[in-house]
């Protein structure tokens, strides 16, 4: 496929509910074209995070395999934080690893040049070259999965700040109401209240101020409250009224610190839930 396609690229992208593997080909970087990609539940039962390392290394070999390519280069993009020298993730908030090596183990099994990125930054250079922000030059790429995250994009380049851990704007403060507690150890951040993980924390938080009974055994996600939202029940609309005042005041920090052109939205529960 190699000499076929001139240039074979695999890569990974590490979330805190999915790793998905992929395999790119063409003759030059603006071509590129994914010809593979597989998805699997991020390891998370294990006691160290090299599990989650050894996971991200068997896609990346099955899906090289499977296009029969030997890659050139591998990138990654993950959700952080990453250390220093971005060799690993560190103390995600949203990961049961306090760290995930990544560059060193991915450099031994490749033998080949290894790039890691924050996922949300990755999404803001997609979007700027290939998507929604091409030809914008000040545009933020906003993920609203199971965490909460921005991308970047100043003046036609790509903000990364030290270590590439700029843009975790999740954790930055939209209520001292509820002070809801945050996976990073924080109070009142945007992630806390409007991500997949945070959204029913905030939605008992939201009924118990209300006298709204929950039942033990009910199970709330954010695809949940969403569906019955769309449903027209009364109570979750109230309740995304009031979600839709936290998100204002995350949307309205990106523009006061950033001043972009555009605002992209993504992350599968904004995907997922246009509406």
């Amino acid at each position: 496929m190699k000499d076929e396609t001139g240039i074979c690229i695999a890569a990974a992208d590490i979330g805190a509910t999915h790793v998905r593997g992929a395999v790119f080909v063409g003759r030059s970087g603006v071509d590129m074209r994914c010809v593979v990609c597989r998805k699997e539940a991020l390891c998370r039962d294990g006691s160290d995070g090299v599990l989650v390392t050894a996971q991200v290394i068997r896609m990346i070999q099955a899906v090289c395999e499977e296009t029969e390519c030997l890659p050139d280069a591998v990138g990654i993009s993950t959700a952080g934080p990453l250390s220093a020298g971005k060799e690993s993730i560190r103390m995600s908030p949203n990961m049961p690893y306090p760290d995930i090596p990544l560059r060193k183990p991915l450099e031994a099994a490749f033998y080949c040049p290894v790039t890691i990125l924050n996922d949300a930054s990755a999404g803001a250079y997609y979007e700027y070259r290939n998507g929604a922000g091409e030809g914008c030059l000040n545009m933020v790429y906003l993920t609203i999965s199971t965490g909460i995250g921005c991308g970047v994009i100043s003046g036609g380049r790509l903000m990364e700040g030290a270590d590439g851990n700029a843009g975790e704007i999740g954790h930055t403060c939209v209520d001292t109401d509820y002070a809801l507690s945050c996976g990073c150890g924080g109070t009142g951040h945007w992630e806390a209240y409007s991500s997949g993980s945070g959204m029913p924390q905030f939605f008992r938080a939201w009924c118990r101020r209300r006298g709204h009974a929950i039942s033990a055994g009910e199970t709330i996600t954010a695809e949940t409250l969403c569906a019955e939202a769309r449903a027209g029940d009364e109570d979750t609309v109230e309740f995304f009224r009031d979600l839709a005042v936290i998100n204002g005041r995350g949307l309205s920090t990106i523009i006061a610190a950033y001043a972009p052109e555009k605002i992209i939205v993504g992350g599968p529960v904004a995907t997922e839930n246009p509406d």
